[in-house]
């Protein structure tokens, strides 16, 4: 992939909108945090980011708010603003959320499911295979499922797996690599099912295909807790001089 966005300054020449507007700040910080300018645990100062987007502390504080019920940022009293850790039992339990959620909307959407929607799943699809920018790719991921779901006539419902996902898609960066192979390979089984009217089979493939991305996540988040554990308690050694 190519070299992605390292400046919050970046980011937000390349995001079009209202640039004072609360919702628009808050898009580039959850950018932010999705490409990782804002690391897990870290503290969000707001002088600082403020000083970099020229916008000022109140609508900051406002996209920061919306980014709190999203669960991307915590309030830790005066000690302000931080990025909150996903701990592997929550992206657990979102996941198993989000998969009693999608199964559910499909059965509901199956039958109003027109081949035009199929068409439009197929080519995002094909976009989203070419697709080299992680973020780009997580968000045509999200419309490829949500196509399927829109028939079923569910805005709140559709609101809640779009919530969700912002608080599981956060490691979509480090994360992708290892499993986007074999998830654009399933998302074809997903489609393949869809497209020849069964039902039950498209149900078990978009099942079989939620329970792979969360098992690979939790997979990839042990060996990062490994891999941390094993540089915290590694000895120090220093050279001995006579």
């Amino acid at each position: 992939m190519p070299e992605e966005t390292t400046t919050l300054e970046d980011l937000a020449r390349k995001m079009s909108g209202d640039s004072s507007a609360p919702h628009h700040i808050a898009n580039i910080l959850r950018e932010a945090i999705y490409r990782g300018i804002f690391t897990e645990g870290s503290p969000i100062h707001q002088g600082q980011i403020s000083q970099k987007l020229g916008v000022s502390p109140i609508p900051l504080r406002e996209a920061l708010r919306l980014l709190e019920t999203e669960g991307l940022v915590e309030f830790r009293g005066y000690r302000g603003a931080f990025v909150t850790e996903l701990s592997l039992e929550e992206a657990r339990e979102l996941y198993e959320m989000i998969s009693a959620l999608e199964t559910n909307l499909m059965r509901i959407a199956f039958d109003r499911i027109t081949r035009r929607t199929v068409e439009e799943a197929e080519n995002v699809l094909d976009t989203m295979e070419r697709e080299t920018d992680c973020i780009r790719w997580r968000d045509l991921n999200f419309l490829f499922h949500a196509l399927f779901y829109e028939p079923a006539d569910r805005p709140l419902t559709v609101d809640i797996i779009s919530r969700l996902r912002e608080k599981t898609d956060r490691t979509i960066r480090a994360h992708l690599d290892s499993m986007r192979k074999e998830s654009e390979r399933q998302h074809r089984e997903i489609l393949a099912a869809v497209a020849a009217g069964d039902l039950e089979a498209s149900v078990a493939a978009l099942k079989k295909h939620l329970d792979y991305t969360s098992n690979d996540l939790q997979s990839w988040m042990r060996s990062e807790q490994d891999l941390h554990e094993k540089k915290r308690t590694r000895p120090t050694y220093r050279p001995f001089h006579r």
